[in-house]
This record gives C-alpha cells, sequence and structure tokens, in this order.
C-alpha cells in the first residue's frame, strides 16, 4: 500500500502555481496577449485547419497574415469605454486591448488558397501547403 504524505497533497497544488502567481503583480494571476488566443490545430495531407477563440475581438480589428510557415493572428479587444466617476472596478479579469498570436507550422503555407472565416468569437482558418515561399494577408469573411 502506497503512503500517502498529506501535507504534499495539500501543498502540491500551491508550489505548482507559485511561480506564476509570484510573479503576477495581479490579483489571481496575469494572461499574456498570446494566452488569451487559445488555438486547436489539425493537420491534413494537403492543409492546417487551424480554429482559435477570439472572444471580445472585432472582425474590423482581425488580422491573419501568412509569411513561410508561420501564421499570425492579431486583433483587439476593446470592453466598453470606461467607468461612470461613480463607480470603481472591484475585480477586473478580462483581457482588453491588442492580442496577437504567431504560430509555425511544419510545412511552408499557400495563402492565396487558404481562407479564414470569423463567428460568434470564433476564427476558423483553412492553411493549404505549398512549396515555396510567399508573405502575404488573408482576408477575413
Amino acid at each position: 500500500m502506497a503512503e500517502i504524505n498529506f501535507a504534499e497533497s495539500l501543498l502540491r497544488p500551491w508550489l505548482r502555481d507559485f511561480p506564476r502567481l509570484w510573479m503576477s503583480p495581479f490579483p489571481g494571476g496575469f494572461q499574456s496577449a498570446a494566452e488569451a488566443v487559445k488555438v486547436d490545430i489539425r493537420e491534413q495531407p494537403e492543409m492546417f485547419l487551424l480554429e482559435a477563440e477570439l472572444p471580445g475581438v472585432k472582425k474590423e480589428t482581425l488580422k491573419v497574415s501568412v509569411a513561410g510557415s508561420r501564421v499570425t493572428l492579431e486583433g483587439d479587444i476593446r470592453n466598453g469605454t470606461g467607468l461612470p466617476k461613480e463607480e470603481r472596478l472591484i475585480c477586473g479579469e478580462r483581457h482588453v486591448g491588442h492580442v496577437e498570436r504567431t504560430l509555425d507550422l511544419d510545412a511552408a503555407l499557400d495563402p492565396s488558397r487558404s481562407t479564414a472565416h470569423f463567428e460568434d468569437g470564433l476564427l476558423t482558418v483553412l492553411l493549404y501547403k505549398q512549396s515555396g515561399f510567399e508573405a502575404s494577408q488573408i482576408a477575413v469573411n
């Protein structure tokens, strides 16, 4: 039968998160802009399917850029215009501002065949593979 160290079981979660909590000046931790863009990427023989969660990003500020095997997603999150004088912020955990994430894939990408669609905070990008190198942006529909 395995021996359970009660103190270790209580401290393990705290010790695991200690560096992140210690380095953050904000209560509850800090989320970088890259961490604010959560992605799933699936590879198929001829393309990559990238899905990114971008809640709060307006389609007008969204950019998808491709250069070689790199794809960059960027946009701006604006949640309101500020607080009225008589209010104070008690808890502010939502990210506001510019978000950007660059991902390096295993193959050169063909921006002329690639497409992007944005709906309900979910960006879906079909990134077709190519053999050459070309820098370009993809229009978001």
